[in-house]
């Protein structure tokens, strides 16, 4: 599903209209779809195959007459507002009692929405402007409806809410009624997902066009409850999708937007169609070594456990070969721990050394690798940081994940623009955390813009970066974008992460490109997080629960298993 900046939705609204399809159509649209989505939440009828913050098309199938309802409608001063309006006329005119506070003057209006604004004269709507009443009398006369629509801010808002907006707000959150929010949560930034205060808590919201990147990413997924995309009457072809059409676009290069013609979207959302479209699959004459061979260097004593639940991933997510490479202290934890897996050790000490033996034993195993795993459980120190930073130019070589403490070792070594100059294909799984060591920012700043930073972090070291966390953002270095939309707070255990980065290899090791392993891998990996749930429950979930749990997620993901 494609996802789009305040910007590139601007752009696109101006080149509808361009192409002939009136602003006041458009209005018109988003209106009536307002209308219909509110009575089919009136009501209760079902979202069928939704849970929260899912995207499913527009198209409403209006339920049943309904009788008369309350319904509130705020109103700001721009287009959002005149979204606000064209639904009051709506309701009104199917039989409900509609009140409208409208939060702006009139003459500011733009002209669609003024127009709305006048034709509510002609309709049993009663309006309260806070031109002539104060906002809590407007407020108070909105009384207790039984179902709230946000019209207030739109995509354009920035920054916490100012009076009267916030006491509008504030007033929607606190009534017992559900709230329809128009194209976006007031409050809500539609680039970031940041939830400013006071920001609305919808129950639904339908977004207009295309979804936006905040709806999807959190915390802005939280605020938006169901999200419904509604397409309005946008012609066909106006943009191009850079993930459908393999990375390129008309001019060949990936551009956010081409200077004639269709826009390229470089953001997604992750969704099973796009996945089945890429998963590997096997040929009935299948064998080991087309699934290639991930070699993972990890652990340490005491930490052993990370580089054997990177290892068993992989194998489970498909890669023919794996091997562990593990430090000679750690070599008896890990040698029985999967009898699948080949174990090596390197050095007799119990971490990772610089040593030339060392360093030949890691040469000589990745000589024959397909994918590469660095950092699972390696502890962290000076040992570490010199021992990175002779093995990396042997792993740019291949397919590299790049993971936990071999994340604060590049820190050491110069951290995104010392990887860029190594040139090879690297992927980068920073938590915040982590991804706070790398850039030198706090871990509240990132998680205000966690696809601005995951885009930034790939541009910076020309590697794929997944910036793990709630709704993950993989990014690639030329600023395409995939918000996760698989898994849940279930899954927040130790050796997640671990898990993760050796599904990303057995993928990477089975043929796919770096930045497609990566966002199929989170997506793959979250899938299996919701499995061990519906088995285990929320609490409790081990990281080898999800290992457990990859074969029946891959089948739910529907691509078939041969050919």
């Amino acid at each position: 599903m494609l996802i789009v900046s305040a910007e590139e939705m601007r752009r696109l609204d101006n080149m509808a209209q361009q192409l002939g399809v009136p602003a006041l159509l458009l209005m018109e649209n988003a209106g009536r779809a307002l209308a219909d989505h509110a009575e089919r939440l009136l009501a209760g009828l079902p979202f069928e195959g939704l849970t929260s913050c899912q995207a499913q098309a527009g198209d409403a199938v209006l339920p049943a007459r309904l009788p008369k309802k309350q319904i509130a409608i705020l109103a700001g001063p721009g287009q959002n507002g005149g979204d606000g309006f064209c639904a009051a006329r709506h309701l009104a005119a199917r039989g409900h009692e509609v009140k409208v506070g409208f939060f702006g003057k009139q003459a500011k209006l733009p002209e669609e929405a003024h127009m709305n604004y006048q034709m509510l004269a002609s309709y049993p709507v009663e309006v309260y402007p806070v031109e002539t009443m104060s906002p809590q009398e407007v407020l108070d006369a909105l009384g207790h409806p039984d179902l709230i629509i946000d019209a207030l801010l739109g995509i354009g808002g920035q920054g916490d809410p100012r009076s009267p907006m916030d006491m509008a707000i504030r007033w929607a959150n606190s009534q017992d009624a559900p709230v329809v929010a128009c194209d976006i949560p007031s409050g809500l930034s539609a680039d970031t997902g940041y939830a400013y205060s006071p920001c609305i808590q919808a129950d639904l919201t339908i977004t207009m066009g295309f979804a936006k990147i905040g709806l999807l990413s959190y915390p802005g997924r939280m605020y938006t409850g169901h999200l419904i995309v509604e397409k309005l009457s946008f012609p066909p072809g106006m943009v191009v999708d850079y993930h459908r059409e393999g990375g390129q676009t008309q001019a060949g290069l990936p551009s956010q937007a081409q200077a004639d013609g269709p826009i390229t979207i470089l953001a997604k959302a992750a969704t099973m169609e796009q996945a089945a479209r890429l998963m590997p699959v096997r040929r009935g004459d299948h064998h080991k070594g087309v699934s290639g061979h991930v070699v993972v260097v990890a652990g340490c004593v005491g930490m052993a456990g990370a580089g054997v639940l990177a290892a068993k991933s992989a194998l489970r997510a498909g890669a023919g070969t794996v091997t562990l490479i593990c430090p000679g202290g750690a070599y008896n934890a890990c040698a029985g721990a999967v009898p699948e897996v080949m174990v090596v050790p390197c050095g007799e000490s119990g971490v990772f050394c610089p040593s030339k033996d060392c360093i030949e034993v890691v040469r000589t195993n990745l000589e024959r690798a397909t994918a590469v795993v660095l950092g699972p459980g390696w502890g962290r120190g000076d040992f570490q940081t010199q021992f990175l930073k002779e093995i990396l130019p042997i792993a740019s070589k291949k397919t590299c994940v790049i993971d936990a403490d071999a994340l604060f070792a590049l820190r050491q070594l110069g951290g995104f623009s010392y990887l860029a100059g190594l040139q090879g294909n690297f992927i980068l799984t920073p938590h915040p955390g982590e991804m706070s060591v790398l850039t030198g920012l706090s871990t509240g700043q990132i998680q205000k813009d966690r696809p601005g930073y995951a885009r930034q972090g790939a541009h910076e070291s020309n590697s794929v970066v997944c910036l793990k966390g709630a709704g993950t953002c993989t990014a690639g270095p030329s600023g395409q974008l995939c918000v996760n939309t698989s898994g849940g707070p279930y899954m927040a255990t130790a050796g997640s992460g671990d898990v993760l980065t050796g599904v990303i290899a057995a993928l990477a090791a089975q043929g796919l490109p770096p930045y497609e392993s990566a966002w199929l891998g989170v997506f793959w990996h979250g899938l299996a997080g919701e499995a061990a749930f519906r088995r285990k429950g929320a609490y409790g979930i081990l990281a080898g629960d999800i290992i457990e749990c990859l074969p029946e997620a891959r089948a739910l993901i529907g691509a078939p298993e041969t050919n």
